[in-house]
């Protein structure tokens, strides 16, 4: 119960805390308190590398996603997406055969979702500073189609995040 009450105010602390090299925000890390010796313990997030890449492009990020699929992912997600990003026409993801196929255009296939997003949101939730829940549900972001297939997208958006 101590240590719940510890946290927040402790993840407010840190905002302004200062490392050798940068300043340590609380979406970089989380100091825990250690209960033995009075001390912080620090804990990376696993989502917040450094290296992965920072999209300003839209074909940018659909090349992230052609190095980055696998027979993996295909065999988790199984689903064709179109990706409508206004101002830079459609794009699909093909992730039902093989290591996946990704283009630009309609696939040869009928899709399973189609998501409608203008440039500007559709890089901020591959850069993960939109959330697409938040998207969806503000009206940012529109799908049509299976929406339980939409949610697998998710390992789709953290796997064009992560090292190669």
């Amino acid at each position: 119960m101590i240590r719940q009450r510890l946290v927040p105010i402790v993840r407010l602390w840190t905002k302004n805390v200062v490392n050798k090299k940068t300043l340590i925000t609380s979406s970089e890390k989380t100091f825990l308190p250690s209960l033995n010796n009075n001390s912080f313990t620090v804990r990376y997030r696993p989502y917040s590398s450094d290296a992965s890449p920072n999209f300003t492009e839209v074909p940018a990020v659909f090349d992230r996603i052609k190095k980055v699929a696998s027979p993996t992912i295909v065999k988790k997600v199984n689903a064709i997406y179109v990706f409508d990003v206004e101002e830079e026409g459609k794009w699909h993801v093909d992730l039902t055969t093989g290591s996946g196929q990704i283009g630009q255009g309609m696939p040869e296939k009928k899709p399973d979702v189609t998501v409608t997003v203008n440039k500007e949101n559709f890089l901020k939730m591959f850069n993960r500073e939109l959330k697409p829940a938040t998207a969806f549900m503000s009206g940012k972001l529109k799908l049509s189609g299976d929406l339980s297939k939409a949610l697998a997208l998710e390992s789709v958006m953290k796997a064009s995040r992560d090292d190669l």
